[in-house]
């Protein structure tokens, strides 16, 4: 006989919180539920059946809704203090990435009436060293503002790159240029550029100049003595790579021999999941609700379940509960929650359920779901394994560098001055009690424990630019969840190592900052 869960709710989870908080947190939900239909439905879209003119406007949709799930992302997440779990790598292909800004500002431009014209010179770099979604912020803007400008003329996105030389990307248009009063609040106001009720306020030109510090660049805004106007950006050559090479795309994952169970009750949701597993061969059983999914598993056996937070009938936590509270073989089995609720409150009720991962949505990777797969279902992933790290310890190529300061100082510079020492306070904190927590668990061997706190420090080192950190934690936290208790301290010691050593960074850059963080 099944035991009875009592009904519960995720979301609010945390009695601390305020109600604007709990508002906020519901919708971050529902935005990005609804956020997923739309990316995942746009996938579904067969587009080679469509005319060109609407395949060119399906390929800006779908730019720019990529763009859009990122930027809304960040917001929600940073609206409720999750700032310092946010990861924005740092290298962007940069043929890859004019191929993408063609196709969304072409269909933006046939729409205005206007030409988009891309020129390149004979080559280009092959990465440039910046996080994509500031550089997509700065270059759709300026974009943007000329062909609001440009009436019935062409706009043009020019890139000039020599090797050991700066890199220029130039946007042009023939329109009436940058108003004066404009070009005076951007370029030269300590504050905000009021939000007019017409374009050519400046609010995108401001945004596109201090994103532009930001990632170390600079733009100037330039009237044409001949008519029309230019916008320049100046990425210092530190930021250009001619010799990194784009990583190809990978293979998808092969889950052959693994049957998956997919509790989902959204029908788009679930034909993007049906398709992604079909394609990695993976042997899938769909169900709409909680109920459904305990009454399938009764009846037959699985290697993994995937299992939607948010459904009728029983909730996924109260589907984790359940199998978690059974005497049999399928209380082992892995769980990952498929959710839209990715903020800390969120996470922890969701491990506290038994879940073995997160998943969050959209997804955004077949690849890196399908890795994901297998790595929560204990099969070979390509990802570091504990046998790596205790043959290899940290000079296994798959962990990654030890520090990307630039994404370090990219954060704080989001941060900005004000948000830095609470920011900085809350990181170093955390990384102190994650340490403290780890080392008591790993000496006690509190599997539950070790792996709630490489959880945390899995985000917060992946965020700030740790990522061998990251991924020892990753290693280690599967070393616990198989139970490897005689590897335990052999893989916890070069994490700590790497947990101290950023601490360590942390206190130091706080200190050039000139802020006093609380002992701990």
């Amino acid at each position: 006989m099944r035991k009875d869960v009592p009904d519960q709710s995720l979301a609010p989870v945390s009695p601390s919180r305020t109600p604007v908080a709990e508002n906020l947190q519901l919708l971050s939900h529902d935005i990005r539920s609804a956020m997923s239909d739309v990316i995942g439905g746009l996938r579904l879209i067969d587009r080679d059946r469509l005319p060109p003119e609407t395949q060119i406007q399906i390929a800006r949709i779908q730019a720019a809704g990529t763009t859009l799930a990122a930027l809304v992302d960040d917001a929600l997440m940073a609206a409720l203090g999750e700032t310092a779990i946010q990861r924005d790598d740092g290298d962007v292909p940069v043929a890859a990435w004019v191929s993408a800004l063609t196709g969304r500002w072409s269909g933006r431009a046939l729409e205005s009436g206007c030409r988009f014209e891309v020129t390149t010179g004979d080559s280009l770099p092959s990465m440039v060293l910046v996080p994509r979604i500031p550089l997509d912020r700065i270059v759709g803007n300026l974009i943007s503002n000329a062909l609001n400008h440009a009436a019935d003329s062409a706009v043009s996105l020019r890139i000039d790159a020599t090797p050991g030389e700066d890199m220029i990307i130039s946007v042009l248009d023939d329109g009436p240029g940058f108003p004066k009063l404009v070009l005076e609040q951007v370029l030269e106001g300590d504050g905000a550029v009021p939000m007019g009720q017409r374009a050519g306020s400046g609010l995108g030109l401001r945004i596109a100049v201090e994103l532009s510090r930001q990632i170390g660049g600079a733009l100037a805004l330039i009237n044409r003595s001949g008519g029309g106007s230019l916008a320049r950006l100046r990425l210092p050559e530190h930021l250009v790579s001619w010799d990194k090479v784009a990583q190809p795309p990978r293979a998808a994952p092969d889950l052959s021999g693994l049957k998956i169970l997919v509790a989902e009750d959204n029908l788009t949701n679930q034909t993007i999941l049906r398709q992604l597993l079909e394609k990695m061969r993976a042997d899938a059983v769909f169900v709409v609700d909680g109920a459904a999914a305990l009454d399938v598993l009764d009846r037959q056996a699985f290697d993994i379940a995937l299992i939607d937070i948010e459904m009728p009938r029983m909730s996924g936590l109260q589907v984790m509960q359940a199998v978690r509270d059974r005497a049999d073989a399928v209380a082992q089995m892995p769980l990952v929650a498929l959710t839209a609720y990715v903020l800390r409150d969120n996470r922890e009720a969701i491990y506290a359920a038994g879940a073995d991962g997160i998943i969050g949505k959209p997804i955004s990777s077949g690849q890196d779901f399908g890795r994901a797969i297998l790595r929560y279902a204990g099969r070979p992933s390509g990802l570091p394994e504990p046998e790596d790290v205790l043959e290899n310890g940290v000079d296994d190529t798959g962990l990654g560098q030890k520090l990307d300061s630039g994404r370090f100082d990219a954060l704080m510079d989001v941060a900005g001055a004000d948000g830095r020492p609470e920011l900085m306070q809350r990181l170093h904190e955390d990384l102190c009690a994650v340490r403290t927590g780890l080392d008591d668990a790993v000496t006690a061997q509190n599997v539950p424990e070790i792996r709630g706190q490489t959880h945390v420090l899995i985000a917060i080192s992946g965020a700030v630019g740790a990522d061998r950190l990251s991924r020892l934690s990753e290693v280690l936290n599967i070393a616990a969840k198989r139970r490897r208790m005689g590897d335990l301290n052999d893989l916890y010691a070069p994490c700590r190592a790497d947990l101290s050593d950023l601490i360590g960074f942390v206190k130091a850059q706080a200190s050039a900052f000139g802020i006093d963080l609380p002992q701990v």
